[in-house]
């Protein structure tokens, strides 16, 4: 027997923390929730005006905007197998990008409007594909190593991602077509991801902190120099089993001042010989966390200015073009703060 879709309030109220909003940016994030969920949610940057863009009745992740905020590509299993779509959102159709049975991730969309960049195992391994957004003209742009979280250049020249080479995880960079692939830095997660600073001098990515032994938001140059924390997050209950911090998934607002991110705290067990076994094993997936914002343009300021409760795990916050508000019909205002979706 089919159930219909239901909406519970289990996330609770939004809780702005301390910090002047307007010095983290503002604009308007997007989101998906549990896997099964057909749509996306909307929240602005102050943790305000909850929505839900309504589309159609196929299920969608990792959504990716296209420069006029009409389109977003998603990735979605409804049909057996990972591919990627592109919905429109004014006139709530959609269509297949890829199709073939094998695993395609992550897509994100070039700055131009002209390019969809994504992960396949096409070849087995992980690899970074280009493909024009009407489908054609298909190229791979990694051949070595297993590669992940592509991210574009404001230029739309130049690609970040993180590649496990040499038995070692890395952030690289590359041109658009895939030469001239450069290391910047060591992105020891394996679920982590980077964006890119919308002036395009600098690259946020999670990165394993020695400190806490934990991971943490860092930022660097694009000529990998000046590396520094933009989150200092610390690990709790020492005493006990430390609950280490988890912050991944960053993305940088289109006004430079904010990097949004997911955070998440992981219960592990105190080893019996802390001097020999020192190791953490990490989930293979992410368990569920909060959305927050980071102030992108003082490191001497790291308070969180913005959290939202969380409990799915399919969290990949993404900011949503302005213009998006003047191409699309108005979401669905929620009169509740926050809803886990449930399927029954």
């Amino acid at each position: 027997m089919r159930h219909a879709l239901r909406y519970t309030v289990l996330w609770g109220m939004l809780i702005l923390l301390v910090g002047n909003v307007q010095a983290a940016g503002t604009g308007t994030l997007s989101f998906s929730t549990n896997p099964r969920s057909p749509d996306l949610y909307l929240v602005d940057s102050t943790g305000q005006n909850l929505r839900r863009l309504v589309t159609d009745n196929i299920n969608k992740k990792a959504p990716a905007w296209s420069p006029d905020g009409r389109f977003f590509a998603y990735v979605s299993n409804h049909d057996g197998d990972s591919d990627i779509y592109i919905m429109d959102v004014r006139n709530k159709t959609s269509r297949q990008l890829t199709n073939h049975p094998d695993t395609d991730l992550s897509p994100e969309w070039s700055p131009n409007g002209k390019w969809i960049a994504f992960v396949s195992n096409q070849t087995g391994d992980l690899d970074i594909y280009r493909i024009d957004v009407d489908g054609s003209n298909l190229m791979r742009l990694t051949k070595w190593g297993n590669n992940k979280y592509p991210a574009w250049s404001p230029d739309s020249q130049w690609i970040a991602f993180v590649s496990s080479r040499n038995e070692k995880q890395s952030l690289y960079i590359m041109n658009a077509d895939g030469n001239r692939v450069r290391q910047l830095g060591e992105a020891s997660f394996k679920w982590g991801g980077c964006t890119w600073s919308p002036d395009g001098t600098q690259i946020a990515f999670s990165d394993w902190d020695p400190e806490v032994e934990g991971i943490n938001i860092f930022i660097v140059d694009t000529d990998g120099k000046n590396k520094h924390h933009l989150t200092r997050e610390e690990a709790k209950d020492l005493l006990f089993d430390p609950k280490v911090p988890l912050a991944y998934r960053p993305t940088w607002s289109p006004d430079g001042h904010g990097i949004a991110y997911i955070l998440e705290y992981l219960c592990v067990p105190k080893p019996e010989d802390p001097q020999k076994d020192r190791k953490i094993i990490f989930p293979l997936v992410p368990r569920g966390g909060v959305i927050c914002i980071a102030n992108a343009l003082d490191k001497d300021r790291e308070k969180l200015l913005l959290g939202t409760q969380a409990v799915a795990t399919d969290l990949s916050p993404t900011w949503v073009p302005e213009t998006f508000f003047s191409v699309s019909p108005q979401p669905q205002l929620l009169t509740t703060q926050w809803g886990e979706i449930k399927k029954e």
